[in-house]
């Protein structure tokens, strides 16, 4: 059988003047940065709620209008096209995100779902990444949560069928979140970044040594000292014993006999 022709196509260089494609962490970052219209750094804010209260999720819409003109965003899953993932689109949105609003209900506490977007809004919270708001919009046993250790809205926790209307409860936590959003706008003006996290270490590369710390130069060592007598008393010539005072002998006479060296 005749072998079959096989083409290449050469690879082409790219323009020196196309901009090159951007990594997925330079994305972010530009997403992090972004500009609005009116000048203002972009703030996200994500919007967790239960689907039986999609109502106050518009109404809470509504009363945001002013802070979106103003450069703010908000998202909820209703915002996902049909056709994409879940789990992929609410994590992507959660990552983005400056604040979480949680409308506490008793179906907000009941759905698993709703709990796992919330303790995960909580793990960034704790790394200093998101801040997180719970909204009561209906009574509900969020004082045995660990939403009871945080400020909610509107004001006091208070529910909102507990206010003389709903639109005096929205507007209070419009306000509350105008507040916040100008708060997250301040600390992006400082600078104000996460910790930067280690680079992995591919598998098998062996750790760079530690550096040595300087070694102090050698001492000089002092001089050796010559063994000499010692001072005392003189050493005794061999054959001779030293000299020692004579004890005194009693004579006749009661007299002392002078002392006398003995050999």
């Amino acid at each position: 059988m005749a072998a079959r022709n096989r083409t290449r196509t050469a690879k082409v260089p790219p323009a020196s003047g196309a901009p090159k494609p951007r990594t997925p962490k330079a994305q972010g970052a530009a997403a992090a940065n972004a500009r609005t219209p009116t000048g203002k750094p972009e703030v996200r804010i994500f919007v967790s709620y239960s689907h039986v209260d999609a109502a106050a999720r518009a109404k809470l819409e509504t009363h945001l209008a002013p802070l979106i003109r103003d450069g703010v965003s908000t998202w909820f899953d209703g915002r996902m096209d049909p056709g994409d993932a879940l789990d992929a689109g609410i994590s992507r949105a959660l990552r983005q995100a400056h604040i979480l609003v949680a409308l506490l209900s008793p179906e907000y506490i009941s759905s698993r779902y709703c709990q796992l977007e919330y303790n995960r809004a909580m793990t960034r919270r704790a790394k200093g990444l998101m801040r997180v708001v719970g909204v009561v919009v209906r009574p509900c046993g969020w004082k045995e949560t660990t939403a009871a250790g945080f400020k909610l809205l509107p004001e006091d926790g208070r529910s909102v069928p507990e206010w003389r209307s709903a639109d005096a409860a929205f507007l209070d936590v419009a306000q509350g979140l105008g507040k916040l959003v100008r708060t997250v706008r301040a600390e992006m003006a400082k600078g104000a970044v996460a910790p930067v996290k280690p680079a992995a270490r591919s598998p098998g590369a062996k750790p760079s040594p530690k550096p040595k710390a300087p070694t102090a130069a050698p001492k000089a060592k002092a001089p050796a000292k010559v063994a000499g007598p010692k001072p005392g008393r003189p050493k005794a010539t061999p054959g001779r014993k030293a000299a020692s005072p004579s004890k005194p002998r009693d004579g006749a006479g009661g007299g002392r006999r002078p002392l006398s060296k003995v050999r």
